[in-house]
């Protein structure tokens, strides 16, 4: 979910495992009929056919399963109950029972006689009309909007717990009219080897949509966009998909199927979240609309489809491994572009500054990276640290490396490293990150590492960015939202723990307003004279309030252009062979 600034968190999104599913030959058949209301304007819900091949399952076991939330999304398990299903042996009824508690809460499918071959069964899937209902949470949910609708398949796709199948996908766009459209990241409806996993992380999007290329090119790029975008869409996503080929030529890949999705975020605009061979990024009409942030949002996302991912757990990636997945995404989403000379160096100092600024005022900047994976959903300064502190200790080790090598290596040279050195069977870990570290910088270079994982700020040296640009000190002020940050996560939102003497308190919010509108806050962080407006019920009336979200002011790095430096020499150079 492209989180902070809101850059992406780059999420496995995967049900609870269960005995593993074996392939078979027949092909795992999904069919998509879209559901218009009577004038046809507005897609009301999917109805969603599936066939899906299983070995011989006993009575009792678990078939199908979707978690109640996925990253912090409601999905539609909710409302789906029994299923009337057929087997090769007939008719077969699905009943279902929830497991766990809370967020990690479940619904499984399973039946009363075994099952045998081919599982026949239909369902329908509501939209939704809430706005990010648990908080901050990526764009991920089944939205109908301007006459199309989006959504990731771990919202409202049922499957098995595991197994890998080839995915025959087929739509029906009948009750939307001539003109509509249909894109998927499976892109090919024959897509092969799929993981459960996978289609979890798969973006689908229909209807009165946008497109660019109008079939993709040659590498397998495409990309949508959904409503009416208040940039020049196909602009932006050109300049994406040169970028993409530059990232190609770095990682010294081939030319892999990839698919961008532009839509509407209402709440917390300009993020998105990598997805299976693709990912989504949005925007609004007033906001999250700056085609050159999202060029770097675009980058950074795209970042995250080539880079070695590490990870803790074996299904998927784990919060507290974001320090490194998320950090290196910031640390290239705007260097790689300067370096292609795709952004100019104003915009790159600009998006060095933010996230510097955002992370030198943070009040929980020393927060250890264990609380990072608790925290997360809860408070925007938790859940930034990845990203910002991570960018940061990655420019001390890039700048250490050309340093200690005469500019010979680079932090280019450690992440390839990091991506020979993954196996099909083991996920890369912190254990390969320190080899590195200590192979090329020694063992003082490891004791760094941990003293940032245990909440030590990274400070980069004043000539870490390249010559261009010098370290200054800058006054700037704190972000505080006023009262308890977790408010924003509840249902109802009730202020408490209001801050006597804070912005919000002046500006007139209480203890016990009901906040009925959700707050994006991410980008907001980093914005020193941004606005924060909340929707408020009290007594049983609705008022407005509007205010700073700003406390007390504390010495901030920043850095500037030197006087002098030609632009020419301001990217610093790729050490890797690659290039």
């Amino acid at each position: 979910m492209k989180m902070p600034r809101h850059r992406c968190l780059f999420l496995a999104l995967a049900a609870a495992a269960s005995p593993a599913m074996a392939a078979t030959d027949a092909p795992y058949a999904i069919t998509i009929h879209a559901q218009a209301d009577t004038a046809g304007s507005r897609i009301e819900a999917l109805l969603v056919d599936e066939a899906i091949p299983l070995p011989a399952t006993p009575a009792g076991t678990t078939v199908l399963a979707m978690p109640h939330v996925t990253s912090n999304v409601p999905t539609i398990a909710a409302s789906v109950g029994e299923l009337a299903a057929r087997d090769d042996r007939g008719a077969v009824q699905l009943r279902y029972r929830d497991q766990g508690e809370g967020p990690a809460r479940q619904r499984e499918w399973f039946a009363e006689r075994d099952i045998a071959g081919t599982l026949r069964f239909s369902y329908r899937a509501a939209m939704t009309e809430a706005l990010a209902a648990r908080g901050a949470a990526p764009p991920i949910e089944l939205r109908s909007e301007e006459g199309a609708f989006s959504g990731a398949g771990a919202t409202f796709l049922l499957h098995p717990t595991s197994g890998r199948h080839d995915i025959e996908l087929h739509w029906d766009l009948s009750a939307l009219g001539a003109g509509a459209h249909a894109v998927s990241s499976l892109q090919d409806r024959n897509a092969r080897d799929v993981t459960m996993e996978a289609l979890d992380s798969s973006y689908f999007m229909a209807g009165k949509i946008g497109l660019y290329p109008q079939a993709p090119d040659a590498t397998g790029f495409f990309s949508a966009w959904q409503g009416n975008t208040p940039f020049d869409a196909e602009k932006l996503l050109t300049w994406t998909q040169r970028l993409r080929q530059h990232y190609q030529a770095f990682f010294a890949v081939p030319a892999t199927p990839y698919g961008v999705f532009l839509r509407r975020n209402r709440v917390n605009p300009g993020g998105g979240m990598g997805m299976y061979n693709s990912f989504v990024v949005t925007y609004d009409d007033d906001r999250g609309n700056d085609p050159q942030q999202l060029e770097l949002t675009l980058a950074h996302e795209m970042f995250h489809t080539f880079q070695p991912h590490m990870s803790s757990q074996y299904d998927g990636e784990s919060l507290t491994d974001a320090w490194f997945n998320e950090g290196t995404a910031v640390f290239y989403q705007a260097r790689l572009p300067f370096r292609y000379g795709m952004i100019d160096a104003d915009a790159f100092l600009k998006d060095l500054n933010y996230t510097a600024a955002r992370y030198y005022t943070n009040l929980l900047g020393n927060a250890p990276n264990g609380d990072v994976a608790t925290r997360f959903w809860q408070d925007t300064r938790i859940r930034t640290l990845p990203y910002d502190r991570g960018f940061l200790y990655f420019v001390t080790v890039d700048d250490a490396l050309r340093k200690a090598s005469g500019g010979r290596k680079s932090l280019d040279d450690l992440i390839l490293a990091m991506l020979h050195r993954r196996q099909p069977d083991k996920p890369l870990g912190l254990a390969d990150w320190e080899a590195l570290l200590r192979d090329n910088l020694g063992e003082d270079a490891v004791r760094q590492l941990h003293a940032m994982l245990d909440g030590a700020a990274p400070l980069p040296a004043s000539d870490a960015f390249g010559p261009c640009f010098e370290r200054i000190s800058q006054p700037m002020r704190r972000y505080e939202l006023g009262f308890a940050p977790a408010v924003l996560t509840e249902s109802p939102r009730i202020v408490r723990d209001l801050i006597p003497g804070s912005a919000a308190a002046k500006a007139g919010v209480r203890n016990g307003d009901e906040i009925t509108r959700p707050v994006g806050q991410d980008q907001l962080q980093g914005e020193q004279d941004g606005i924060l407006t909340l929707q408020l019920l009290r007594d049983g009336k609705p008022l407005t309030v509007s205010y700073k979200p700003r406390g007390e002011t504390v010495a901030t790095w920043q850095w500037k252009r030197r006087q002098g430096v030609s632009d020419s020499t301001c990217s610093l150079p790729s050490t890797s062979h690659a290039q």
